[in-house]
């Protein structure tokens, strides 16, 4: 089934009234990423300055959860009391870690200061010990071993989310089929499609209109020249190992039309069984709902083990009516099936900034991922541009700068 716009809901959110936002309390990290758009330049924020930016996207963002990242942020000395002031604020705290640091001990301390949920990266292209040159399927077992921990303390959400490589796209059913095994302890699974700035092909001008040596950003290369992966590639991938998932939600970008920035679908099912997925009217549901009693737009659920509830939604969502049937067909064939709680499991696919020929970037559309910088909120992925040049770069093709022969010459 081809993507089409008119059978998606467009996500509400808008700069000031997002479900997310997004908090960097430091830029220091214990592990090296492919394609981290992250450099260290000042170090760990003060919890003085981390306090201050959760009062402006409390004033200014209006968010459901922020998502505390880095760096990795749980190498912060002060992640205890971030976590516990983000929650007295009543915003859910939501941590971005790889995971290096985690145990049982800390796990159950940041559910005690208030943390709602984990986003754990794992991928094959992270310089992690013990599993450098690992395949997607191998890296499972890390993926399995962090669930685990977490759900033995209970009472949190846990996503996984991977970079995808054009070399890797291809292992994205393993880590879905991984996921669909353990849709009690892993609840989404997000793919975000690999972008990088070309130094071989393109240069960098500041907002003065000043060269910059694009080699100082963390995302650009001079040795990448496949294809990007793209949004609807993803979710060919997922679709054919779980044909029961659909996508639901949608951000589209800045300048192309056609294009899928974020695109968010859920997996109705027991066990490993999957009957369905969740539409496009039950999602515009969800988030007017949530809106209208809690004030904010839903980025991620409290407890994804909603139960049967979910099929309340029946009479407004053709696709739930479509997953209810199939689980009551399934109960009257196996009764003993009804005693199996019904999951909620999360499929998001986000394609990062495609560069332009005009030179500026498709960016996502009501970004979700806005970071806090000098008063204002920018785009998380594009903040060291901020911070070394003091705004957005413009990139053109090298070939494109070559000054023009005069009449008569050549």
């Amino acid at each position: 089934m081809e993507l089409e716009k008119s059978d998606l809901y467009r996500f509400p959110w808008s700069q000031n009234d997002n479900a997310i936002a997004w908090l960097e309390v430091t830029d220091i990290c214990n592990i090296h990423c492919e394609g981290c758009y992250r450099q260290k330049l000042t170090g760990h924020k003060s919890l003085e300055d981390i306090k201050q930016e959760v009062l402006f996207y409390k004033k200014w963002r209006n968010p459901d959860n922020i998502s505390i990242a880095g760096g990795e942020p749980l190498i912060h000395p002060h992640i205890i009391e971030t976590v516990a002031f983000i929650a007295q604020q009543g915003i859910k705290p939501i941590l971005l870690t790889n995971g290096v640091r985690l145990t049982p001990e800390l796990v159950k301390q940041l559910k005690d200061a208030g943390l709602s949920g984990f986003t754990i990266h794992i991928d094959s292209h992270q310089e992690r010990r013990g599993w450098t040159d690992k395949s997607e399927a191998e890296l499972n077992q890390l993926r399995q071993i962090l669930a685990e921990m977490i759900a033995e303390v209970g009472g949190l959400t846990v996503a996984f989310n991977s970079t995808i490589y054009p070399s890797t796209a291809h292992e994205i059913p393993a880590v879905v089929q991984w996921g669909r095994r353990h849709p009690d302890i892993v609840h989404g699974l997000v793919f975000i499609t690999y972008r990088t700035a070309k130094t071989d092909e393109s240069i960098g001008r500041s907002q003065d209109d000043e060269l910059v040596d694009l080699g100082e950003l963390t995302y650009a290369t001079d040795h990448f020249d496949e294809e990007f992966v793209k949004s609807p590639d993803v979710y060919k991938l997922i679709k054919e190992t779980c044909p029961e998932y659909e996508a639901s939600g949608y951000l589209g970008g800045t300048i192309k039309h056609d294009s899928f920035k974020w695109l968010a679908g859920t997996v109705i099912g027991a066990g490993n069984r999957s009957y369905g997925a969740l539409g496009k009217k039950g999602l515009e549901l969800v988030q007017q709902m949530h809106h209208m009693f809690t004030g904010t737009y839903l980025a991620y659920m409290s407890n994804p083990n909603v139960g049967a509830k979910i099929f309340l939604l029946a009479p407004f969502d053709p696709q739930v009516r479509s997953a209810l049937s199939r689980w009551l067909k399934d109960v009257l064939l196996h009764p003993w099936r009804l005693f199996k709680p019904i999951h909620m499991q999360s499929f998001g696919i986000i394609q990062a900034p495609d560069l332009q020929e005009e030179g500026v970037a498709d960016m996502c559309d009501s970004c979700p991922d806005m970071t806090y910088f000098n008063g204002t909120l920018v785009n998380s992925c594009r903040l060291d541009e901020y911070r070394l040049y003091g705004g957005l770069l413009t990139m053109t093709k090298k070939e494109k700068t070559e000054p023009k022969a005069k009449a008569g010459e050549g």
